[in-house]
């Protein structure tokens, strides 16, 4: 892990931020940019030996709020949810380019995108690369904005001489943030009612990491950064079936699901190919079986889990 470095975070209140900030603060000098809008998510990072800053790396003169002499930067922070193009396009594309151009001064700028801008391919099982066709539509105007982000930092990192790599994140889980994402998510609606969504026919595939593995695999990923940029997928080892993973689940709380087939559940299929960061990085170190148990040991103290799993 780093050392004696000082860093910027973006996204430090979100579910990867809050990750990477824990394993990073107290060897760095680590700064966290956020608007802290959660009540005691400042104080939750001052904690930490984080400098936390209240700012906007979209809307706000950076100059008037953050030094540029950072060594690295994660830029984790991003608008999952914009209400239209415009505002998707201010948060995620023009804003990660004005960070960088801030930022220029750093030996990396990682950067994560999403494998949701990835083109759907008609094989649930494919094993998207880093060359694959682009153009994902899911959730409305999160994926296109998020590829279009994808080309402001290509072209900022060219532009600003600015290494970078640009991490595909897939999805990611483990901790004990309030929103679970999408294996949290689920797992909660699972022991609140039984019920386990799935797409309204085939199978759902992912390749799911667990939040130490993206820890672990930071530095590898800042160390890979290039001009022009380093595309990577990020995501885990295995292909991960979504009713098998809950079936496992089913058997770890003693409890079988109710699997139910809804247009509601209309989340991508996506299995990256973990090929390209396994060579930056080694392998990850969390299998899924073990990663879900420990997630909901985290998420849910109060159960007992069988040994079975």
């Amino acid at each position: 892990m780093l050392e004696s470095k000082k860093i910027l975070l973006t996204g430090l209140t979100g579910r990867i931020g809050s990750a990477a900030a824990a394993a990073l603060a107290g060897a760095n000098d680590v700064w966290g940019l956020a608007r802290f809008t959660r009540e005691g998510s400042r104080e939750e990072a001052e904690k930490l030996g984080i400098t936390a800053v209240v700012g906007d790396f979209a809307r706000d003169d950076l100059a008037q709020v953050l030094p540029d002499d950072f060594d690295y930067v994660v830029h984790v922070a991003a608008n999952v949810m914009p209400g239209n193009a415009e505002e998707g396009m201010t948060d995620n594309a023009d804003g990660s380019a004005r960070l960088m151009s801030h930022c220029r001064r750093a030996k990396g700028f990682l950067h994560v995108s999403a494998t949701g801008i990835y083109a759907q391919n008609p094989d649930p099982y494919h094993a998207y690369r880093e060359t694959d066709d682009l153009g994902g539509g899911y959730g409305g105007q999160y994926a296109p904005t998020k590829l279009a982000a994808e080309g402001a930092v290509r072209a900022a990192a060219l532009i600003l001489g600015l290494p970078t790599t640009i991490a595909r994140q897939n999805v990611q889980y483990g901790g004990p943030a309030t929103d679970g994402g999408l294996i949290g998510i689920f797992l909660d609606r699972f022991l609140d009612d039984g019920t386990v969504l799935m797409p309204e026919s085939g199978p759902f595939i992912i390749g799911a990491i667990h939040e130490d593995d993206i820890v672990a695999q930071i530095e590898p990923c800042l160390k890979a950064a290039s001009v022009p940029a380093t595309i990577v997928n990020w995501g885990g080892d295995e292909v991960v079936d979504w009713q098998e993973m809950f079936e496992y689940i089913g058997t770890l709380v003693g409890r079988k699901p109710i699997f139910v087939r809804s247009g509601e559940f209309a989340f991508p299929n996506c299995y990256p190919d973990p090929t390209k960061r396994r060579a930056m990085s080694g392998p990850c170190s969390v299998s899924w079986k073990e990663g879900v148990r420990r997630m909901i040991e985290v998420r849910h103290p109060e159960l007992e889990l069988s040994a079975r799993g």
